[in-house]
């Protein structure tokens, strides 16, 4: 059994992103991001349940080092009575740095938002790439568990090799 198996919160205070504006690492603003991962026989199913408001759910499953790409999908978004979806999307991609070059995403139930790839490197260690259903390259993500297997954090790498994001999870459950 994976020590990713079971659900994981982000830890807000140790999670941050890169501000291209400012030329400088900010407070991660995505609000909540529960993350559930089940990993079987090489297989990894992810699901996120990715910010609060709205509350995007999205996810994928991939084979370990498989070379098909498969579809990283956006399943249902949640937003507040009274507040359209696109608008609560729009404010939401702003706060997490969604709208600027190939860190550039779009929310659309039932659509990909990227295409990914997993590789596995040891019990501790995976990889996510991630490209456009274009073929363009999206960023590549290293997930590390701590030693003790309580945490892990995730760093995002963009296309040009900065660190766009590293988010801090703790497990759940």
């Amino acid at each position: 059994m994976s020590v990713f198996n079971g659900t994981w919160k982000i830890d807000i205070a140790r999670s941050k992103k890169w501000d291209s504006s400012t030329a400088a690492y900010v407070p991660d603003e995505v609000g909540e991001e529960i993350i559930t991962l089940r990993i079987v026989d090489g297989i990894q199913d992810y699901e996120v349940l990715y910010g609060s408001d709205p509350v995007i759910r999205m996810g994928y499953t991939s084979r370990y080092d498989d070379p098909e790409w498969v579809p990283y999908a956006v399943r249902e978004i949640v937003s507040p009575v009274g507040r359209p979806p696109r608008e609560a999307v729009a404010e939401f991609r702003r706060r997490i740095g969604a709208n600027e070059g190939s860190n550039a995403r779009n929310f659309e139930v039932g659509k990909a938002y990227g295409l990914v790839r997993t590789v596995y490197v040891d019990e501790r260690t995976h990889y996510r790439i991630a490209r456009a259903e274009d073929g363009s390259p999206q960023n590549v993500m290293l997930r590390r568990m701590a030693e003790d297997g309580r945490s892990y954090l995730a760093t995002v790498l963009d296309v040009d090799g900065v660190i766009h994001r590293v988010r801090a999870f703790v497990r759940a459950a």
